[in-house]
């Protein structure tokens, strides 16, 4: 009879864990629809170019609206080791979207950097590494007693990360340099 407190107790306290604002943060579990999910280094032409590394990160945000998103203040998750068997996938944890309560939508979007380049993506983007970041998308926070599946980020969709581009601005100044250096020539 004790044991079977225990677990009841248990399961309890699972279950009120994910009564509150919660969602699983991973893109590399069993979804109810098989669309691709995965993140992919610079373009997503090929199946074999999803992004590897452990010094890649994925950030979550969230807010009521797109216009309101702000990144959850805990760690950014590390990406699977390039021996994965799931490339292109982070390592998931359980997330609480701040006071969100259970049947609030939420606005949500992922974004993914080279934390060997920057702290955040804007730094990352700075110092010339991979960055980018998924569609906005939502989720409807599943009221308690729901089934773990109901936590998945199901609108989360595929994205690629690149190389940031050269600035307008910088363009323009070569530009101006290479005709300098025709005019010269001449």
């Amino acid at each position: 009879m004790k044991k079977l407190v225990t677990i009841l107790t248990l399961a309890g306290a699972v279950a009120s864990g994910f009564a509150q604002g919660t969602v699983n943060f991973a893109n590399s579990v069993a979804f109810a629809t098989p669309a691709d999910r995965h993140v992919y280094a610079n373009d997503m032409s090929t199946t074999n170019n999803w992004l590897i590394g452990t010094n890649y990160v994925a950030q979550l945000f969230f807010g009521a609206d797109a216009s309101s998103l702000t990144p959850l203040s805990t760690t950014p998750r590390t990406f699977k080791l390039s021996t994965t068997a799931f490339p292109g996938t982070w390592n998931n944890a359980t997330r609480t979207l701040g006071s969100m309560q259970p049947g609030d939508i939420a606005t949500l979007q992922v974004r993914v950097w080279d934390s060997t380049k920057g702290t955040d993506i804007a730094s990352s983007r700075a110092g010339g590494g991979l960055a980018g970041q998924s569609d906005i998308f939502t989720y409807l926070i599943p009221l308690p007693g729901s089934p773990p599946a109901a936590y998945f980020m199901e609108n989360l969709r595929a994205f690629a990360i690149t190389v940031p581009e050269p600035s307008a601005v910088a363009l323009g100044v070569l530009g101006v340099a290479g005709l300098l250096l025709i005019r010269r020539r001449k």
